[in-house]
């Protein structure tokens, strides 16, 4: 099957050979405060810090999902929010955080539009760094420019491990495993700047058995509050192993990106929904479509997934993914079938 699906997505094929060392080596049958855990916790962690530019004061939680984080975020570090939005995802976060919190505002900008920097003020700040919803993306060089004197977070979920930011602009950080890591599904990942822990311990919450003070007291000693997905961390540290830095994954990602936009200009059956080049995805691609129903199903009779379009866009546009472990060869089987759809 080639799957271009927007997250779950394509699975590195190594991925099947270490879940069998996992299983082979004992370790998903450790408790989480066994000695075998806590190093393999502290290897994973230490590893991605390295792969991903993460600062050494910053801290590395991992969580059951993106949305798990959202949570945290809402129960452990905000205070009056505004979340800067152009999509469904952003819409859901901050609804969930409204919910919670009763103090989160929401800014709406178009989508082929970049948000303007807040005004000196005091409200933390929340925004998507790439918009599953429609593959609209913030630039790395615009995401600091977002902070005011609160908090900064960001929404990497569809981006991180493909992008190369520089982790020091924000303070908190969300990824996911199922989208660029090339993983399944199953875990969230929260990095956390110092400010962003100072906040929790401002707020003092721990009310909750992911509250971030005893979650952070628990990963200070690499175990974590909760039994937690040791398939995942495992997975996750042995993937780094063999992992390049961001840099030049996010490199690559940007190429094929261009590739994959001047080929939806020669496409007649569809094109790009984002016109603007500065704010398009280079990890989630949305082509308009006027056949959307008929397109995927002609794909999928050839073995072939994208991913259909959602939220507002949901009959009108399909995604596709470019995600790190998409091998190269596979885009040209997809270009080849929109190409014979076309004709």
């Amino acid at each position: 099957m080639y799957n271009f699906y927007p997250g779950p997505s394509r699975i590195y094929p190594a991925v099947q050979e270490y879940a069998s060392e996992a299983f082979e080596s004992g370790i998903l049958e450790r408790n989480h405060r066994s000695a075998e855990f806590m190093q393999l916790l502290k290897d994973c962690i230490a590893l991605l810090k390295d792969r991903m530019n993460i600062p050494a004061s910053y801290k590395v939680f991992f969580t059951s999902s993106a949305t798990e984080c959202w949570e945290i975020c809402a129960q452990s570090f905000l205070k009056e929010s505004i979340f800067y939005l152009n999509g469904a995802f952003g819409e859901k976060w901050y609804t969930y955080t409204h919910r919670i919190t009763g103090r989160a505002r929401a800014r709406v900008f178009g989508i082929q539009e970049l948000p303007v920097p807040p005004s000196a003020g005091g409200s933390d700040v929340c925004l998507v760094a790439n918009e599953t919803s429609n593959g609209t993306a913030l630039p790395p060089e615009v995401i600091g420019k977002m902070r005011g004197r609160g908090l900064l977070v960001v929404d990497a979920v569809s981006s991180f491990g493909a992008v190369d930011y520089r982790i020091s602009d924000a303070d908190i950080w969300v990824g996911c495993s199922q989208k660029c890591l090339g993983l399944p599904s199953g875990m969230g990942i929260m990095v956390l700047s110092p400010g962003a822990l100072a906040r929790a311990q401002e707020l003092g919450d721990r009310r909750y058995y992911n509250s971030a003070l005893f979650v952070e007291e628990n990963f200070d000693r690499f175990q974590t509050p909760y039994t937690p997905n040791i398939l995942a961390v495992y997975l996750l540290k042995r993937l780094l192993d063999n992992t390049e830095n961001v840099s030049l994954i996010a490199e690559r990602i940007r190429r094929r990106a261009s590739e994959i936009y001047r080929f939806l200009e020669t496409l007649t059956c569809g094109q790009a929904l984002i016109q603007t080049a500065e704010v398009r995805s280079p990890t989630v691609v949305a082509v308009e479509c006027t056949q959307v129903d008929s397109l995927i199903k002609y794909l999928s009779a050839r073995q072939t997934v994208v991913g259909k379009g959602y939220g507002a866009w949901q009959n009108t546009t399909f995604r596709i993914a470019n995600f790190p472990a998409i091998p190269e060869a596979d885009f040209l089987v997809l270009f080849g079938l929109l190409r014979n759809y076309s004709a």
